[in-house]
């Protein structure tokens, strides 16, 4: 009984107060901020999405992680205790992400008007019901464009945006979408087939698109498809004023049931979350050992959390590593704060905001080589990056030094753009993999001719096989610019195998 009543109080309590606390911080930060004074510039789909799928994790980490470590989990140890961190996870995010629909739609009541010119005058509003309008069809405005999507980029969906003007009223638009999801594993003549059949198949629906057939509008916030919908007017609006410009999307369904069932889920959904981990932590036992520890303030043993910010410490030992992993996740939180895709940026916002491209260099812009360095395609893109820039750069700071390793990463990048550049005609190369792979192709360079003590190389052959094998491997079937990666490998080779010429002793002194 005992047991139970200390699982209660250290674990299972606390977690129920971080978890309320949460829920309740961020709703009222999302309505405060953004509904009720719309100053918060983030995407809807960071907002109702990618924040409440991360945000638990930071009270987890700082107040749960600990807690847990007092329950002998078996099957020892981290990954047992991160099987109680997703599930704290999971009973948080989800909550957070049904009530962010409820928050949105509840918020705003629908607007009774006449004309649609008067949609301009309710800044605040979101819906609308409007008694008489037309629409200028043979005015509407197109904008194609195409985004990946899936775990590995396994589907790919195309997007037809449609603009029409309402007649009689300024920057007010009628919006049209089109959509298709496909395999993004199939051919190239596949795929371009497969879209050139989407775009007749909209072109002849929309040519009998019924607009008066809607129960009221909704204004389009910041988002991916007002996004596209700007783009389309930008094709003939090139000193268009954005922000001024009104997106109304129509609902066919009735006004009273777009909330759905969404608030009783958000209690049911917790309520379900809490009863999974009330019978997680009444499972195990308790580890009295570590619950000594957790009373006597001790800090853990083995704490992963405490290893990753070392790496990212850059006045720890690992310099050179921790600024070009802080790097580039600076520099992605800048992309999707400035409203890119979190998970799949078009080739087109890629350009706009550094990506590499031949026409581009060729004509000036040549701190795109080096900018795109710092540029990813999404989210998991960085995430693969970060792991093998990590791994790689840890291998090779103690024998090179942190300054140097730094210039030599930033040459192999640029190296590696060249590369693209030259093989690529109009792809729009992104990614730190062409400088990661000149680090890999120094650490290949010190394996070949021994800088490495014989204890290591065993583990570099299997990193060089595993990270930069099977990421060229991929690059054979499609998607990733192999050009740059090859362009990198091989400038760190070459660049290897000068230092080793030069210096080789004092080499494998260091990685010794």
């Amino acid at each position: 009984m005992n047991n139970i009543k200390t699982k209660f109080q250290e674990v299972y309590i606390p977690f129920l107060i971080v978890s309320i606390g949460t829920i309740l911080f961020y709703n009222i930060f999302r309505w405060t901020l953004d509904i009720k004074l719309g100053i918060l510039p983030l995407k809807e789909n960071l907002l109702n999405f990618w924040i409440p799928f991360a945000l638990p994790w930071i009270p987890i980490l700082i107040w749960l992680r600990i807690r847990i470590r007092i329950l002998n989990i078996k099957g020892k140890r981290d990954n047992g205790y991160f099987g109680y961190q997703f599930a704290m996870a999971a009973a948080m995010a989800v909550p957070i992400i049904i009530s962010q629909n409820y928050i949105e739609k509840s918020s705003f009541d629908l607007n009774e008007i006449s004309s649609i010119s008067e949609v301009g005058e309710l800044k605040q509003e979101k819906y609308f019901r409007v008694t008489s309008f037309d629409v200028n069809q043979k005015s509407s405005l197109p904008y194609v464009t195409a985004r990946t999507s899936g775990r590995n980029n396994d589907n790919l969906n195309f997007y037809l945006y449609l603009a029409c003007p309402f007649d009689g009223a300024n920057s007010i638009w009628y919006g049209v979408e089109y959509k298709k999801n496909l395999s993004n594993r199939i051919s190239e003549q596949r795929k371009n087939s497969e879209y050139r059949t989407f775009l007749k198949k909209s072109e002849k629906e929309f040519e009998t698109y019924n607009f008066q057939d809607v129960q009221y509008f909704e204004r389009l916030g910041y988002s991916d498809d007002r996004d596209g919908f700007i783009e389309a007017i930008k094709e003939r609006n090139t000193d268009l004023n954005e922000k001024e410009q009104i997106i109304l999307v129509p609902k066919k369904d009735v006004f009273e049931n777009r909330l759905g069932n969404s608030f009783p889920w958000i209690f049911g959904s917790f309520g379900i979350g809490a009863l999974v981990l009330l019978a997680m932590v009444l499972i195990p036992k308790i580890d009295e050992k570590e619950l000594k520890d957790f009373r006597q303030n001790k800090p853990l043993k083995e704490d992963d959390l405490k290893d990753v910010l070392s790496l990212l410490n850059p006045m720890g030992e690992n310099k050179a590593t921790a600024i070009l992993l802080l790097l580039n996740i600076t520099f992605f939180l800048i992309m999707v704060f400035d409203g890119l895709n979190i998970v799949s940026p078009t080739p087109k916002e890629l350009l706009e905001i550094g990506g590499n491209r031949r026409f581009e260099v060729m004509n000036g812009e040549y701190w795109r080589l080096f900018s795109s360095m710092f540029i990813h395609g999404g989210l998991l893109h960085l995430f693969m990056n970060l792991i093998g820039l990590g791994l790689g750069s840890s291998l090779l700071e103690n024998v090179l030094g942190s300054v140097k390793l730094i210039i030599i990463y930033i040459i192999c990048g640029i190296l590696a753009s060249l590369a693209s550049i030259y093989w690529h005609e109009n792809t729009v190369s992104v990614g730190a993999s062409g400088a990661i792979f000149g680090l890999y192709g120094l650490i290949l360079a010190f394996t070949v001719f021994k800088i490495y003590p014989n204890y290591m190389r065993g583990m570099t052959w299997m990193l060089l096989g595993l990270y930069a094998g099977v990421s060229l491997l991929f690059g054979f079937l499609g998607g990733i610019d192999n050009a740059a990666h090859f362009g990198g490998l091989i400038s760190g080779f070459v660049i290897g195998g000068i230092l080793i010429l030069t210096n080789k002793k004092q080499l494998q002194k260091n990685a010794s």
